[in-house]
């Protein structure tokens, strides 16, 4: 794929594409002036992609992208591998349950009827963009998708698998299609139409836009064709509602956005006081998330409300915004989960544990549990609860490691081999050069090639596993095992915090060092040097267990 600046539309739904290239300008004005610069660049044939992010309702520049070229591809590019990753909010629930009551104090004082309240997960690109896109549209096929790599003002990439029309003006008609309401793919299809909560938030919403429209519209034409329908988007339902009006003569593309921008489905209303209380709330800018992107021609417009959106800077951070509607009897643990639930369509890893079975018992089978229970709530998977359970009741006499592996979309997969137990004490290698964790380093994924790889070298030399260190020399773990010494006649493990999967045995070992011969065990830092002269090495692995271990340096 071209590195060159280009826009690909993509109507998944419909089966179209469309490629914008050979971009000749880009113009950064506020939208009160985006009629002057439309004119312009229209008289000179081109087409104009817009990227609106949402801070352009308080005044900030919107982007206008002028492209000479345009072509309807009939197949997608092909993109070389390349994924989303480590994606994990920048707040904690307990900073999201502060905030929720926060607004619902002004909303108790009349500030706002309901304020959509937002935040970011931050992650990384790793691999080619496009191919990262085209994984993410497997997961959620979009009806407004777009792949674009462009200069500033806009984001470096704009991976947008948005299901929601902002705006579409068509033979002086405009039409909005507002959504508001939300859940999982299991649920009954009708459970958003029949809840009232949903419904009164979308009826909000619809209120808002009737009103923002009949700004630019003949009188009388306002009109709501399509109320609370549902939709299947990806692994979610979504609760719409349809509005329209005929616009009134001598309206421009700039009235029109004047009137409408940003969507009321992402701001709340009333939309200006609802505005407010998210500038106050909210712990950092929104960026392109509740924007808006699309066309703007002569003849008409059509324009996404960018949510599902990940944007990539040119340094490979991504970030994608989520949020939800709050109202006076909102729930903020209902919020909380669904605002991750909208973010299960990139949430890219699959979940691993591996457990020892022995006749039927699994000591750890409950840690096991809390492990995936918690990694699973981070990152956006559906509940996984007794899957543990379920997988350890399901295994024949003796002994047996027990894989499970649990896919974003909350899918299950259990395997079953015999346990192979290692006897006597094992041989530890050094990593040749640092680690460097990366953000999700505490779960326990398949995004973990690199520890993959340093055991099974240490194994094709007849050894156990190799240890690694960050660049301050400080131990970190095995590919497969934590990391116990005793240094001094103290017993110390490296802390979580430096970026290294706290094992379930090591949990285990902590609750309870008595087999160390101690009762404590410090979490703190271990030097190189400490490992190197300690009294006593041992490495925990939920399925070997509590293991003596010896370094050798090379082998």
């Amino acid at each position: 794929m071209t590195t060159r600046p280009f826009v690909l539309l993509d109507d998944a739904r419909a089966g179209r594409l469309l490629m914008l290239s050979d971009l000749r300008r880009v113009d950064r004005v506020p939208i009160e002036a985006v009629d002057e610069s439309l004119a312009d660049g229209w008289a000179n044939g081109w087409r104009c992609f817009a990227w609106l992010p949402y801070e352009a309702g308080t005044g900030a520049t919107v982007g206008l992208y002028w492209f000479a070229h345009q072509s309807s591809p009939t197949a997608l590019p092909e993109g070389g591998p390349g994924r989303i990753t480590g994606l994990a909010p920048d707040i904690d629930e307990a900073q999201h349950a502060h905030s929720v009551a926060a607004l619902q104090e002004a909303i108790a004082s009349g500030e706002s009827y309901q304020v959509n309240y937002t935040f970011r997960m931050r992650g990384r690109l790793e691999g080619d963009p496009v191919g990262a896109y085209l994984q993410l549209r497997d997961r959620q096929p979009a009806e407004f998708g777009v792949v674009a790599h462009l200069p500033e003002p806009a984001p470096s990439w704009l991976l947008s698998l948005s299901p929601e029309l902002f705006l579409q003006v068509r033979d002086g008609i405009v039409t909005a299609r507002p959504m508001k309401g939300t859940a999982p793919a299991e649920a009954p299809r009708g459970f958003l139409r029949a809840d009232p909560k949903n419904r009164a938030e979308n009826l909000m919403i619809v209120d808002l836009l009737r009103n923002d429209l009949s700004r630019v519209a003949v009188p009388g034409t306002v009109a709501v064709p399509s109320l609370f329908d549902v939709e299947r988007v990806g692994s979610l339902w979504q609760l719409t509602s349809t509005v329209q009006a005929r616009l009134a003569a001598g309206v421009t593309t700039g009235d029109v956005l004047r009137a409408a921008f940003p969507c009321g489905s992402i701001t709340g209303a009333p939309k200006l006081s609802s505005m407010g209380l998210i500038e106050r709330t909210e712990t950092s800018p929104r960026g392109t998330y509740t924007g808006s992107l699309g066309l703007l021609d002569p003849d008409g417009l059509s324009l996404s409300v960018a949510i599902r959106t990940v944007e990539i800077d040119a340094d490979g951070a991504a970030t994608l915004g989520v949020g939800s509607g709050i109202v006076a009897d909102s729930v903020a643990e209902d919020e909380w989960a669904e605002s991750l639930l909208k973010a299960r369509f990139a949430a890219q890893p699959t979940l691993k544990e591996a457990i020892r079975v022995v006749d039927g018992a699994a000591p750890l089978a409950a840690l096991h549990s809390e492990r995936l229970s918690a990694a699973a709530a981070r990152l956006c998977f559906p509940a996984v609860d007794k899957v543990i359970e379920d997988a350890v009741a399901g295994t024949p006499q003796g002994a047996w490691r027990v894989g499970v592996d649990v896919a974003p979309d909350g899918s299950v997969t259990v395997t079953r081999r015999p346990l192979e137990r290692e006897a006597g004490t094992v041989t530890l290698l050094l990593a040749d050069a640092a680690w460097h964790p990366g953000p999700n380093a505490d779960l326990k994924t398949d995004d973990r090639a690199a520890l993959d790889d340093a055991w099974r070298r240490a194994v094709a030399v007849g050894a156990f596993d190799t240890i690694g260190y960050d660049e301050a020399g400080r131990v970190l773990e095995g590919g497969r095992c934590n990391v116990f010494a005793l240094v001094d006649g103290t017993w110390v493990t490296p802390p979580a915090t430096l970026g290294l999967l706290p094992g379930v045995q090591r949990a285990a070992l902590l609750a309870d060092p008595s087999q160390l011969g101690t009762d404590r065990v410090a979490e703190a830092e271990l030097s190189l040097d400490q490992f190197r002269r300690a009294q006593r090495i041992v490495v925990t692995n939920a399925v070997q267990g509590v293991l003596d271990a010896r370094l050798e340096e090379h082998r």
